[in-house]
């Protein structure tokens, strides 16, 4: 089941809650593993249930569809995509690591 607009909308709320806060945006490029990440987006935004750790090529890779991107403060590049059929989905490229949060659909 695709999950609404709405909630998808929460991707873009947890960009802008990292946006606004520079402590958080350098925690983000310290983490190391996936359960550092998901404490990170808990704490910001308990909505996006879907974490993954991918490699560079893959968050690097042209998307099939692009809604928005960007950089923030801290030099981490961000963008929201889509894949046909698919969840919308967020992507950051840290110092350390890069991932990818999406929200489960139930």
């Amino acid at each position: 089941m695709p999950v609404s607009p709405e909630r998808e909308q929460a991707l873009s709320e947890f960009v802008a809650a990292v946006q606004a806060r520079e402590d958080v945006q350098s925690e983000l490029n310290e983490i190391t593993t996936i359960d550092q990440l998901k404490t990170i987006v808990d704490s910001i935004e308990p909505a996006l249930t879907g974490a993954a750790l991918i490699p560079y090529e893959q968050a690097t890779s042209p998307p099939k569809i692009t809604i928005d991107s960007g950089v923030l403060e801290k030099n981490i590049p961000w963008r929201l995509l889509r894949c046909p059929g698919g969840p919308l989905v967020l992507q950051m490229i840290c110092t350390s690591v890069n991932f990818a949060l999406w929200i489960e659909s139930c």
